[in-house]
Order: structure tokens, then sequence, then C-alpha cells
């Protein structure tokens, strides 16, 4: 399945989702969900359809200086606060986009929601939701614990609350072009790295100095965050990335699309790596280059 980085590819949506809605009231209003998915709702909701929780792919301690492991997830569920989950998103238009949230401690999704606001909303298996009277289908991919350390993830989920509560608060709209045509607004990937990787309220990230090998394109994507994630972008072969993909337990889905993004990256001189010319810095809102295969739009 061909993926975008806040932009769109089309979806082999599950046969299941044709049946009949049922509603959840959320705060903020009500959210329209399919049978046929998973929906849990978030603590303040009305009403809370709960599913059994599914083990995370567990991480083990990587080498010095080898890429970290990744602990990979299929779903929501307790104990997975601060994982980033990626969901496919058609619009109404029939575009679909690549959306990135973070998992809360009641198993909620804190997100930049396509044409939305940012917000919490109940985690979506495979469903349709409602935003301003126009129907939306999520599936679920895959989520990922971004950070191997468990002094760090401890840290990320006790401070979730005061990272993710001032841009609700504040009703920062959801935006995945530039310039901003709002005062105020910002991408599904620009929430999910202010999040992981806090400057003060509303300053760009302060992204780890690693951050930028992952980089694919001008503008950071939600590609280039799962790359680095995964710990890829330290593999400085395709012949490698590729390997070592193949070693690695995770969702298939997650296995497709790191495979796609390996795969298309430019034909370079893999041998020679400092070759390379340097990337110019990018934004983390904004639009990017057209994408390497036809499906994706990078944004």
């Amino acid at each position: 399945m061909a993926m975008l980085a806040c932009g769109g590819a089309q979806a082999a949506w599950k046969a299941s989702d044709a049946a009949v809605a049922q509603t959840v009231v959320i705060p903020g209003g009500a959210g329209v969900y399919a049978p046929g998915h998973t929906v849990v709702a978030a603590a303040r909701s009305q009403q809370t359809i709960i599913v059994p929780a599914r083990d995370a792919v567990p991480s083990v301690v990587s080498p010095p200086g080898a890429p970290r492991v990744p602990t990979t997830t299929s779903g929501a569920a307790p104990g997975q606060a601060g994982y980033v989950h990626y969901f496919l998103v058609r619009k109404p238009d029939g575009v679909s986009e690549m959306q990135i949230g973070i998992e809360l401690a009641d198993q909620s999704i804190a997100w930049a929601f396509a044409d939305g606001a940012v917000e919490i909303a109940p985690f979506i298996e495979s469903g349709t939701r409602q935003v301003h009277g126009r129907s939306y289908r999520v599936e679920h991919l895959f989520g990922i614990r971004p950070f191997a350390d468990d002094v760090a993830m401890a840290k990320l989920a006790r401070d979730l609350p005061t990272r993710v509560m001032p841009w609700i608060e504040d009703g920062v709209q959801h935006c995945d072009v530039g310039p901003p045509p709002r005062a105020m607004c910002v991408s599904c990937l620009g929430f999910v790295l202010r999040v992981l990787f806090p400057a003060e309220f509303p300053l760009p990230p302060a992204l780890p100095a690693d951050f930028r090998q992952a980089r694919l394109g001008e503008r950071y994507t939600t590609e280039d965050l799962l790359l680095y994630l995964s710990g890829l972008h330290v593999v400085p072969t395709r012949e490698a990335k590729l390997e070592r993909i193949g070693e690695l337990a995770m969702p298939a889905s997650m296995r497709e699309e790191l495979v796609r993004l390996v795969t298309a990256e430019p034909a370079v001189d893999e041998a020679r790596p400092s070759a390379l010319k340097p990337r110019r810095s990018a934004r983390v809102d904004g639009k990017a280059k057209a994408a390497r295969s036809p499906a994706p739009r990078r944004l």
C-alpha cells in the first residue's frame, strides 16, 4: 500500500466498514464511527467501546553504535502513552493522507486532524468520522515507540498533558501547506514533533541533531519521522536497510511502507555517502517537493 506524509494515496479499506454507523460523543461534538472497526473512547466520552489490548512487539537492547530496534504495535493499549500512531485518512474529495498522532494514557489520540484542529479523539482501528459535517475514512496502520530509553518514555508520558493541551486550548487549526493561511496552524507532523521534541510553545521543535539524516526531501515529512524512529536513518546503504527491515519484527503495514520508502530513495553513490550534497534546511510545516513515487503527495 502506498502511503502519504500528511498527503494522499488510495487505500484498500476493510469490507466490514460498510455497516450502520454508531455515534460516540467526544469533547467538542459527536464523532460518527462505522462498525467493523475498534474505538477506544477518550476518558471524557459519554460512551466507551473497549477492545482487548494487543501486545506490542517487544524491543531489545541494541549493541553500542548499532541502529535502534524499534518497539512497534498494531493498536492502542495500556502502557503505550507517547507512542506515535500512523493512520491513513481518506478525505471527502477522495484524496488520502497519512496522518500521525500521539497515544495518550487512556488510549485516546492527540493529533492535528485533517481539515480540523488539534484535538483529543478516540482511537480508531478502522471507520468513519465526521469533521464539519463531512465524512473522513480512517484506517489505522501501525504505532511505534518514539524513544528506546525508559526514562525518556516515562518523562514523555508524564509531560503529555502539558505538551498537548496548549494547542487545544488555543484552538490551533490543522494546515499542511505554506505559507500558513491562518495566524496559527500546524500540520499533523508539526504537532507530533513539537510533542516529542518540545521547545517553548509554539516555536518549532527542538529536533535531535541526527534527525536531519532521515530527511529524504526539502521538507520534513511523516516518512522521515518513520525512518528516524525505525533507526534506518543511520543504516548506510539501500541493501543494508532492506536487510535490516527484513530482520525486524513489525506490523506488515509498517514493513511494506519502509520497503517502499527505501526502494524509492534517489539513486546515489551509496558506497560513498559523504559525496552527497548537503541538504538545505527544512521547515516542519509546509509543502514539500513532489513524491518520489506517483502515489504519495508529500506534505
